[in-house]
């Protein structure tokens, strides 16, 4: 296990060597090059953690919103319900009207031919 963490260091310091050898940077610039990538790799966790939270928070409202469509559909289902209860002998009537006019037209086309 020593050997790994040894040469895992090893491993770490040629690169950090060849990397500040290849782009003419300084110790203390491949530290701050570092430092600002965790930093950016830092804000965006807390980005996704935000972005989380937002998600958890609108999946929570969109819920309450079905629920509420929901009740509002049953709403106008009972009242669609109660219109056609309302409407019914109404539109019997209108039926046997038309049926009897329909049959008069018949009859007086049929009485011509």
């Amino acid at each position: 296990m020593a050997k790994f963490i040894r040469n895992g260091l090893i491993g770490i310091g040629l690169s950090a060597a060849a990397y500040m050898l290849i782009n003419r940077k300084t110790p203390k610039d491949v530290y701050h090059d570092v430092k600002s990538y965790v930093q950016d790799v830092m804000d965006a966790a807390d980005d996704l953690q935000t972005a989380r939270e937002d998600f958890g928070d609108a999946t929570s409202n969109l819920n309450v919103e079905l629920q509420h469509a929901a009740e509002v559909f049953d709403d106008i289902q009972t009242d669609i319900d109660k219109f056609q209860f309302k409407i019914e002998p109404h539109v019997a009537l209108l039926k046997k009207h038309a049926d009897h006019l329909q049959a008069t037209l018949d009859h007086l086309s049929g009485d011509q031919k």
